[in-house]
């Protein structure tokens, strides 16, 4: 199976990257989406987004839009910088995103989301091209529409399917299970990395091993708060979970670092009531740089 870092918005700053190639604790990246409004963005805006990701593991780019033509242009000059991977977002729930039709704001036109993965396909053939989603807008039986859609267009080469709706956002739900299970049959012969709160190694197991079938695992939240979980899945060794989560904190904000963005990393790594920095870094100016 394979093993994928969360794309998370606004968490993956360019420090943290480069201190996760630092540790080695990931075998592929994919980025935060590239949001595309108008034409393919400048070849210095594209050369910034991709700056932090330059390293020996294989990039996948996200990309998120609502105008096919502009987001197959921009996957075509990508692939001419070397890019050899594509995702589509089709899941991310914020209603900032949502509310234009972008993100998991697409779940609600299958049609248009069909019509965005045939642009893209058709301006990189030959590479690869995922789509990342949820199993419906506001109702999971929405996926038994789009996903054989999807699948059927012979566009699409891997799904990475998170199990709650968009409009759950990030809210406790069951039957986690059940909508994999249903995604991976819906699915067919595309491969798919499920999504959704796996934060343990534990978590990992059963998932792979209640849905043999699926291609991989994806963590975000989870990757985070044992940052050496990758690698642990993989079958390499590994330090403790305290001990990777000091060492990671310390790579990514060694050379100085927003005393507001290391509270933040901070919580998502400890959690508030158990980090350990909390108490200290809010008696600081909260955009001066943090060193510890």
């Amino acid at each position: 199976m394979e093993y994928w870092p969360g794309p998370m918005e606004g968490v993956m700053t360019p420090a943290l990257i480069r201190a996760a190639n630092e540790l080695e604790l990931v075998s592929r990246w994919m980025t935060p989406f590239l949001r595309i409004t108008a034409g393919a963005p400048k070849r210095r805006i594209l050369d910034a987004f991709l700056a932090p990701f330059s390293g020996t593991v294989p990039v996948t780019v996200q990309l998120m839009g609502t105008d096919p033509a502009a987001v197959a242009a921009s996957a075509a000059a990508l692939a001419g910088l070397g890019i050899r991977a594509f995702n589509l977002n089709f899941g991310c729930p914020s209603r900032q995103v949502t509310s234009g039709g972008a993100g998991g704001g697409a779940l609600r036109d299958p049609a248009g989301m069909l019509r965005m993965a045939e642009a893209v396909k058709a301006a990189a053939p030959s590479l690869p091209l995922s789509a990342k989603l949820r199993t419906g807008w506001s109702d999971p039986a929405e996926q038994e529409t789009f996903l054989p859609m999807l699948a059927r267009s012979g566009c699409v080469d891997l799904f990475f399917i998170h199990f709650r709706t968009v409009a759950e956002q990030y809210r406790p739900v069951g039957g986690r299970l059940e909508r994999l299970g249903r995604a991976v049959e819906l699915a067919g012969e595309v491969p798919v990395v499920l999504n959704g709160d796996v934060d343990t190694l534990e978590d990992a197991e059963q998932l792979s091993a209640a849905l043999p079938g699926a291609a991989g695992i994806m963590c975000a939240r989870g990757w985070l708060r044992d940052p050496y979980l990758l690698r642990r899945l993989e079958g390499h060794s590994a330090p403790e979970p305290e001990t990777g989560r000091e060492r990671f904190f310390r790579t990514v904000v060694g050379n100085g670092f927003p005393v507001n963005k290391s509270i933040e990393l901070s919580n998502f790594i400890w959690g508030r009531e158990r980090n350990p920095y909390f108490r200290h870094l809010v008696t600081l100016p909260p955009h001066t740089q943090f060193r510890p």
